[in-house]
């Protein structure tokens, strides 16, 4: 097969089908961390594989890739650079724009890069570990070029093929790429019949059942029979008339007040590191449905037969323990999650298929994204038991307030009294506000309305 149709069908997959593709080979290829540093498209192509590493000396030397952008004669290379030190960078807005005239299709960086509004302007996609204004002149040099290198614990060489997008970057081999491409292919339409089944109303505890992702395994070219209804297709719960209330004593508030609020009251619930999928307009909140999620046993367990019982108005708060190597949640739970009314997800931990989310806006808050599956290698190790979620303790049906800025949990029994604070400290706040519209200097306003005190523990 010619490299110009792999490529043609690999592009046609994701990061996460790719990577459960390897899964089932039992091949090393997907990466954590190496993300988009832009808002930048999908890239797929052959590596052009760049070693960086410590300047020794003070020897003049010609800047670092140039001489491999220089070289690169076809329009089907990812320059894949490896050894970069935090802090400095490896890439810059003069190369992306010398890039992008050799039609090179975008660069991935185990390491950093500067200028990155330079790639932006011109379109070019740059994936890495973050973006510094550190230049790498005279701090780092060009080892090599197209010889193996390590890129986050993976071996990637010459020529092998390279996926990357919203999820992450995830490399294939280039001598296994025809049987990765074929059970990719497979899995990409099971996954859409699963789909297709959670539209339809199919219990997801069935659609996902571990029994479903083994019959990928089987080397067939044709579809495996899906069913459309199930006898044991059931509604949502509704909402309790009791969480409804609670849930009604935030309408009006946002995170940064409920936090406010809770430090004035000597409570800990701001949950660290667990941050938004996107800058979310709206507030989500709702009583919290625990989830705790524990290595998985030989044979594994469910990854994800919770979901039909959760009630409409819940959110989904999720203990991986902080696991970032594995995924909890993908597109056909968020896809289950919005037809069911299921408010949000708070995961401690990483998810994938992340355009599914952002693209319905299923509210997400989570520790990361990376395309790796959790099946395998987590299993559900209980549901409505007390679980901890980025330092903080929460107990089933506690309400959970989440936004832009991040998450809060408010203890259930302590619900009201929390509300009454956030509010008395969003209104003071309001009249600071209106008096400074009127003309009076802030140090005049705060002093006058006590606003160094609104958060004081009493």
């Amino acid at each position: 097969m010619s490299p110009s149709r792999i490529l043609e069908r690999l592009a046609a997959l994701d990061t996460n089908t790719v990577s459960d593709a390897l899964d089932f080979l039992q091949l090393k290829g997907a990466t954590y961390g190496l993300r988009p540093l832009w808002d930048c498209p999908k890239i797929v192509g052959l590596a052009s594989t760049v070693k960086v590493g410590v300047k020794q000396d003070t020897t003049a030397t010609a800047h670092l890739l140039t001489p491999v952008i220089d070289a690169v004669t076809t329009d089907d290379r990812v320059l894949v650079i490896a050894g970069g030190t935090d802090g400095i960078s490896c890439w810059g807005d003069i190369v992306a724009n010398a890039s992008r005239v050799k039609k090179i299709r975008g660069t991935i960086i185990d390491g950093m890069s500067r200028d990155i509004d330079g790639s932006r302007d011109v379109g070019y996609p740059v994936y890495g570990r973050g973006v510094t204004m550190v230049s790498a002149r005279n701090r780092l040099v060009q080892i090599n070029s197209g010889t193996p290198l390590q890129v986050q614990g993976v071996t990637v060489h010459e020529d092998d093929y390279v996926v990357a997008d919203r999820c992450g970057t995830v490399f294939v081999p280039a001598q296994r790429i025809e049987e990765v491409l074929a059970l990719g292919e497979r899995i990409d339409q099971r996954q859409a019949l699963m789909v297709q089944d959670v539209r339809a109303g199919k219990p997801v505890s069935e659609v996902m059942h571990d029994s479903k992702f083994e019959a990928i395994r089987q080397d067939t070219s044709t579809p495996v029979a899906t069913e459309t209804t199930s006898s044991s297709s059931r509604s949502p719960k509704r909402a309790a008339v009791e969480d409804q209330e609670m849930c009604a004593l935030f309408a009006n508030a946002d995170t940064p007040v409920v936090s406010d609020a809770l430090d004035k009251l000597g409570i800990n619930g701001q949950v660290f590191n667990v941050m938004p999928l996107a800058n979310y307009q709206k507030v989500t909140v709702g009583p919290a449905f625990t989830v705790r999620y524990v290595p998985a046993s030989d044979p594994p367990g469910s990854v994800g037969d919770f979901i039909d019982d959760i009630a409409e108005g819940d959110v989904v708060v999720i203990d991986n323990g902080g696991r970032t190597d594995c995924t909890v949640w993908g597109d056909i739970m968020t896809q289950y999650a919005g037809l069911r009314a299921i408010a949000g997800t708070v995961i401690d931990g990483v998810c994938r298929d992340v355009s599914r989310a952002i693209n319905d806006d299923y509210p997400l808050f989570t520790a990361g994204r990376w395309m790796r599956t959790g099946k395998d290698r987590v299993q559900v190790g209980g549901v409505n038991e007390s679980i901890g979620v980025g330092k903080v303790r929460v107990q089933p049906r506690d309400i959970v307030v989440a936004d832009a800025n991040g998450v809060v949990i408010v203890p259930r029994e302590r619900a009201h009294e929390v509300a009454a604070v956030a509010r008395k400290i969003e209104q003071t706040e309001a009249d600071i506000r209106e008096l400074i519209a009127g003309g009076a200097s802030i140090a005049d306003a705060r002093k006058s309305l006590g606003y160094h005190t609104l958060q004081r523990k009493e």
